[in-house]
Protein backbone atom coordinates (compact mmCIF):
# COMPACT_ATOMS: atom_id res chain seq x y z
CA UNK A 1 0.00 0.00 0.00
CA UNK A 2 1.07 3.60 -0.56
CA UNK A 3 1.62 6.10 2.25
CA UNK A 4 -1.76 7.66 1.42
CA UNK A 5 -3.47 4.28 1.66
CA UNK A 6 -1.95 3.62 5.09
CA UNK A 7 -3.13 7.01 6.37
CA UNK A 8 -6.60 6.37 4.94
CA UNK A 9 -6.68 3.01 6.71
CA UNK A 10 -5.60 4.70 9.94
CA UNK A 11 -8.53 7.13 9.70
CA UNK A 12 -10.90 4.23 9.06
CA UNK A 13 -9.69 2.45 12.21
CA UNK A 14 -10.55 5.37 14.49
CA UNK A 15 -13.48 6.95 12.66
CA UNK A 16 -15.31 3.97 11.19
CA UNK A 17 -13.93 1.26 13.47
CA UNK A 18 -15.14 -0.11 16.78
CA UNK A 19 -15.99 2.07 19.77
CA UNK A 20 -13.47 0.22 21.95
CA UNK A 21 -10.42 2.48 22.21
CA UNK A 22 -8.00 -0.34 23.11
CA UNK A 23 -9.03 -2.37 20.07
CA UNK A 24 -8.52 0.57 17.74
CA UNK A 25 -5.10 1.42 19.20
CA UNK A 26 -4.00 -2.21 18.88
CA UNK A 27 -5.07 -2.29 15.22
CA UNK A 28 -3.28 1.00 14.61
CA UNK A 29 -0.08 -0.31 16.20
CA UNK A 30 -0.25 -3.39 13.99
CA UNK A 31 -0.76 -1.19 10.95
CA UNK A 32 2.15 1.04 11.95
CA UNK A 33 4.63 -1.83 12.32
CA UNK A 34 3.64 -3.00 8.84
CA UNK A 35 3.93 0.45 7.26
CA UNK A 36 7.20 1.40 8.96
CA UNK A 37 8.65 -2.12 8.65
CA UNK A 38 9.50 -2.14 12.35
CA UNK A 39 8.86 -5.10 14.65
CA UNK A 40 7.66 -3.24 17.77
CA UNK A 41 4.85 -0.79 18.39
CA UNK A 42 3.71 0.48 21.78
CA UNK A 43 1.46 2.98 23.53
CA UNK A 44 2.68 4.43 26.85
CA UNK A 45 1.22 6.39 29.72
CA UNK A 46 3.71 8.78 31.29
CA UNK A 47 2.92 10.17 34.72
CA UNK A 48 5.08 11.63 37.48
CA UNK A 49 8.34 10.59 35.88
CA UNK A 50 7.33 6.98 35.17
CA UNK A 51 6.62 5.31 31.86
CA UNK A 52 4.08 2.49 31.75
CA UNK A 53 3.45 0.34 28.70
CA UNK A 54 -0.33 0.27 28.18
CA UNK A 55 -0.47 -1.64 24.90
CA UNK A 56 2.18 -3.22 22.72
CA UNK A 57 2.71 -5.37 19.65
CA UNK A 58 5.90 -7.33 19.10
CA UNK A 59 7.86 -9.79 21.22
CA UNK A 60 10.28 -7.53 23.09
CA UNK A 61 10.23 -8.90 26.68
CA UNK A 62 10.43 -5.45 28.33
CA UNK A 63 7.90 -3.76 26.05
CA UNK A 64 4.74 -5.50 27.11
CA UNK A 65 1.53 -4.20 28.76
CA UNK A 66 2.12 -3.40 32.42
CA UNK A 67 5.86 -2.89 32.09
CA UNK A 68 7.21 0.24 33.79
CA UNK A 69 10.46 2.12 34.10
CA UNK A 70 11.67 5.58 35.13
CA UNK A 71 11.14 8.03 32.28
CA UNK A 72 14.84 8.93 32.37
CA UNK A 73 15.61 5.34 31.38
CA UNK A 74 13.08 5.22 28.53
CA UNK A 75 13.43 5.89 24.82
CA UNK A 76 10.39 8.20 25.21
CA UNK A 77 12.28 10.56 27.54
CA UNK A 78 12.58 13.29 24.90
CA UNK A 79 9.44 12.40 22.94
CA UNK A 80 7.05 13.57 25.67
CA UNK A 81 8.79 16.97 25.66
CA UNK A 82 8.54 17.60 21.90
CA UNK A 83 5.67 18.96 19.84
CA UNK A 84 6.76 16.97 16.78
CA UNK A 85 7.74 13.29 16.45
CA UNK A 86 11.19 12.12 17.46
CA UNK A 87 12.70 9.95 14.71
CA UNK A 88 15.99 8.15 15.44
CA UNK A 89 17.61 6.09 12.71
CA UNK A 90 20.53 4.93 14.86
CA UNK A 91 19.88 5.07 18.62
CA UNK A 92 23.56 4.54 19.47
CA UNK A 93 24.49 7.68 17.58
CA UNK A 94 21.67 9.89 18.95
CA UNK A 95 21.93 12.22 21.91
CA UNK A 96 18.14 12.02 22.31
CA UNK A 97 18.42 8.44 23.63
CA UNK A 98 20.21 7.89 26.92
CA UNK A 99 22.88 5.23 27.38
CA UNK A 100 20.79 3.72 30.17
CA UNK A 101 17.81 3.32 27.81
CA UNK A 102 19.99 1.61 25.20
CA UNK A 103 21.52 -0.71 27.81
CA UNK A 104 18.06 -1.59 29.13
CA UNK A 105 16.01 -1.99 25.95
CA UNK A 106 18.74 -2.45 23.30
CA UNK A 107 16.74 -0.88 20.47
CA UNK A 108 18.57 0.34 17.39
CA UNK A 109 15.75 2.31 15.75
CA UNK A 110 13.01 4.41 17.31
CA UNK A 111 10.25 6.81 16.25
CA UNK A 112 7.63 8.23 18.62
CA UNK A 113 5.12 11.05 19.04
CA UNK A 114 3.57 12.70 22.08
CA UNK A 115 -0.08 11.88 22.77
CA UNK A 116 -2.14 14.59 24.46
CA UNK A 117 -5.52 14.43 26.20
CA UNK A 118 -7.39 17.63 27.03
CA UNK A 119 -4.35 19.59 25.83
CA UNK A 120 -2.13 17.93 28.45
CA UNK A 121 0.73 15.44 27.80
CA UNK A 122 -0.64 11.95 28.39
CA UNK A 123 1.83 9.48 26.91
CA UNK A 124 3.43 8.40 23.64
CA UNK A 125 2.84 6.30 20.56
CA UNK A 126 6.09 4.65 19.48
CA UNK A 127 7.62 2.18 17.04
CA UNK A 128 11.04 0.56 17.25
CA UNK A 129 13.26 -2.30 16.19
CA UNK A 130 16.27 -4.10 17.57
CA UNK A 131 18.31 -3.22 14.50
CA UNK A 132 19.23 0.25 13.37
CA UNK A 133 17.44 1.51 10.28
CA UNK A 134 19.31 1.79 7.00
CA UNK A 135 17.49 4.94 5.86
CA UNK A 136 16.11 8.00 7.62
CA UNK A 137 12.41 8.26 8.31
CA UNK A 138 10.51 10.11 5.58
CA UNK A 139 8.14 13.02 6.16
CA UNK A 140 5.23 10.71 5.32
CA UNK A 141 6.34 8.20 7.95
CA UNK A 142 6.75 10.79 10.71
CA UNK A 143 3.37 12.28 9.74
CA UNK A 144 1.79 8.81 10.07
CA UNK A 145 3.07 8.42 13.65
CA UNK A 146 2.00 11.97 14.54
CA UNK A 147 -1.47 11.35 13.06
CA UNK A 148 -1.82 8.09 14.99
CA UNK A 149 -0.96 9.86 18.26
CA UNK A 150 -3.48 12.61 17.46
CA UNK A 151 -6.30 10.16 16.67
CA UNK A 152 -5.56 8.00 19.71
CA UNK A 153 -5.50 11.06 21.97
CA UNK A 154 -8.86 12.22 20.61
CA UNK A 155 -10.33 8.76 21.17
CA UNK A 156 -9.15 8.64 24.80
CA UNK A 157 -10.37 12.20 25.39
CA UNK A 158 -13.79 11.37 23.97
CA UNK A 159 -14.10 8.24 26.10
CA UNK A 160 -13.00 10.16 29.21
CA UNK A 161 -15.69 12.76 28.54
CA UNK A 162 -18.35 10.09 28.01
CA UNK A 163 -17.34 8.32 31.23
CA UNK A 164 -17.46 11.58 33.19
CA UNK A 165 -20.86 12.38 31.67
CA UNK A 166 -22.16 8.93 32.57
CA UNK A 167 -20.86 9.23 36.13
CA UNK A 168 -22.46 12.67 36.45
CA UNK A 169 -25.79 11.33 35.21
CA UNK A 170 -25.55 8.43 37.66
CA UNK A 171 -24.94 10.85 40.54
CA UNK A 172 -27.89 12.97 39.42
CA UNK A 173 -30.11 9.88 39.24
CA UNK A 174 -29.04 8.85 42.73
CA UNK A 175 -29.70 12.36 44.04
CA UNK A 176 -33.13 12.42 42.42
CA UNK A 177 -33.95 9.05 44.00
CA UNK A 178 -32.93 10.39 47.41
CA UNK A 179 -35.01 13.52 46.91
CA UNK A 180 -37.95 11.47 45.73
CA UNK A 181 -37.72 9.28 48.83
CA UNK A 182 -37.76 12.39 51.04
CA UNK A 183 -40.72 13.79 49.13
CA UNK A 184 -42.63 10.52 49.39
CA UNK A 185 -42.05 10.47 53.14
CA UNK A 186 -43.17 14.09 53.58
CA UNK A 187 -46.68 15.32 54.34
CA UNK A 188 -45.84 18.75 52.88
CA UNK A 189 -46.70 19.89 49.39
CA UNK A 190 -43.56 19.81 47.25
CA UNK A 191 -43.51 21.16 43.71
CA UNK A 192 -41.26 22.47 40.95
CA UNK A 193 -42.16 25.14 38.40
CA UNK A 194 -40.39 26.19 35.21
CA UNK A 195 -39.49 29.64 33.88
CA UNK A 196 -42.97 29.96 32.36
CA UNK A 197 -44.58 29.52 35.77
CA UNK A 198 -45.93 26.06 35.02
CA UNK A 199 -45.71 23.03 37.27
CA UNK A 200 -43.19 20.45 36.09
CA UNK A 201 -43.56 18.33 39.22
CA UNK A 202 -45.89 18.22 42.19
CA UNK A 203 -45.97 15.66 44.96
CA UNK A 204 -48.77 13.19 45.52
CA UNK A 205 -49.88 15.13 48.61
CA UNK A 206 -51.51 17.62 46.23
CA UNK A 207 -54.51 15.35 45.95
CA UNK A 208 -55.03 15.14 49.72
CA UNK A 209 -54.37 18.85 50.36
CA UNK A 210 -55.85 20.49 47.27
CA UNK A 211 -58.05 17.94 45.57
CA UNK A 212 -55.91 17.80 42.40
CA UNK A 213 -53.94 14.80 41.21
CA UNK A 214 -50.34 15.54 40.17
CA UNK A 215 -51.25 14.69 36.57
CA UNK A 216 -53.91 17.41 36.57
CA UNK A 217 -51.45 20.09 37.68
CA UNK A 218 -48.30 19.27 35.68
CA UNK A 219 -47.92 21.65 32.70
CA UNK A 220 -50.54 23.97 34.25
CA UNK A 221 -49.72 27.49 35.62
CA UNK A 222 -49.29 27.90 39.37
CA UNK A 223 -51.89 30.68 39.26
CA UNK A 224 -54.48 27.90 38.95
CA UNK A 225 -54.20 27.35 42.71
CA UNK A 226 -54.47 31.00 43.74
CA UNK A 227 -57.88 32.34 44.81
CA UNK A 228 -57.77 35.95 43.53
CA UNK A 229 -55.87 38.52 41.47
CA UNK A 230 -54.05 39.93 44.47
CA UNK A 231 -52.59 36.52 45.29
CA UNK A 232 -51.60 35.99 41.67
CA UNK A 233 -49.84 39.38 41.54
CA UNK A 234 -47.92 38.70 44.77
CA UNK A 235 -46.89 35.22 43.68
CA UNK A 236 -45.84 36.46 40.23
CA UNK A 237 -43.77 39.28 41.70
CA UNK A 238 -42.03 36.93 44.11
CA UNK A 239 -41.34 34.39 41.38
CA UNK A 240 -39.89 37.00 39.02
CA UNK A 241 -37.53 38.10 41.79
CA UNK A 242 -36.34 34.51 42.17
CA UNK A 243 -35.85 34.17 38.38
CA UNK A 244 -33.78 37.36 38.42
CA UNK A 245 -31.46 35.78 40.99
CA UNK A 246 -32.62 37.97 43.85
CA UNK A 247 -32.89 36.70 47.40
CA UNK A 248 -36.53 36.04 48.22
CA UNK A 249 -37.80 36.11 51.77
CA UNK A 250 -40.26 33.49 52.89
CA UNK A 251 -43.72 34.34 51.60
CA UNK A 252 -47.02 32.81 52.64
CA UNK A 253 -49.57 32.50 49.89
CA UNK A 254 -53.12 31.31 50.20
CA UNK A 255 -54.01 28.51 47.82
CA UNK A 256 -57.48 27.45 46.90
CA UNK A 257 -58.66 23.93 47.51
CA UNK A 258 -60.53 22.33 44.69
CA UNK A 259 -64.16 21.82 45.48
CA UNK A 260 -65.87 18.92 43.78
CA UNK A 261 -69.61 19.18 43.96
CA UNK A 262 -71.46 15.94 44.45
CA UNK A 263 -74.45 15.25 42.29
CA UNK A 264 -77.46 13.86 44.19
Amino acid sequence: MSSTSYRKHLYEIFIDGEDIVETNIDRALQLGTEYLDLSIGFFTRIDQGTQEIIQAVGDHPLIQPGGTCPLDEAYCRRTIELDSPLAVQDANASSAISETAIETFDLGTYIGAKLTVNNEPYGTICFADKEERGTTFSDAETHFVELLAHLAGNAIERRTYEQELEERETRLDEREEEQRALIDASFDLVFRIDTDGQFTFISDTAEDLLGYTPEELVDRPFSLLLPDNASVELATETYEQALAGQSVEEEYLVVEERVIESVS
